[in-house]
């Protein structure tokens, strides 16, 4: 009976033990997204997009969009970011197709598109514009016919010396 009573006391301690512990884990996770959340610092990679928005008002809708786009999206992601980043992907799938021809573009070359657009301020600037002034035939077209312009030609060179790379 004593060495029941042992067991069972070392099985209880170690889950209040095992309990505790995750509930110091969680409590630090969520201090440290309310930090990120809160402190609105632009990241420290130059080539990276500052934040816009409302963080954590990403919609379910979007975060839907992105994951089918191949992105992982992040909560702590404002509705303006999301939309920004899925008109970023359509506007460099419009380029690729309008400069080679490729539907089905490779996924380096996406993403080598994706940092230029989002980490230049210029093209970034461009390109939330043109996403915010898409009319609804624009947007369920399956390929948007682009204005050639000097983002336009920016954007394609890069596209064909990627090209010519990969």
């Amino acid at each position: 009976m004593e060495i029941e009573s042992l067991i069972f006391a070392a099985v209880i301690g170690l889950t209040i033990y095992l309990f505790m512990r995750r509930i110091k884990i969680m409590k630090a996770r969520k201090h440290l997204i309310a930090e990120q959340a809160a402190s609105g610092e632009p990241p420290e990679d130059p080539g990276s997009m500052p934040r816009l928005g409302n963080p954590g008002t990403i919609t379910r809708e979007q975060t839907k969009l992105l994951k089918e786009n191949d992105f992982e999206p992040s909560r702590l992601w404002s509705t303006e970011e999301a939309k920004l980043i899925l008109d970023a992907v359509t506007y460099q799938r419009a380029v690729i197709y309008m400069a080679t021809g490729e539907a089905d573009p490779p996924i380096d070359v996406q993403n080598q598109l994706i940092k230029l657009i989002l980490g230049n301020d210029d093209i970034r600037e461009y390109v939330y514009e043109w996403g915010l002034n898409r009319t609804r035939d624009e947007d369920s077209s399956p390929q948007p016919v682009l204005e050639r312009n000097e983002f336009f030609d920016r954007v394609e060179a890069e596209v064909l010396e990627l090209w010519e790379k990969s």
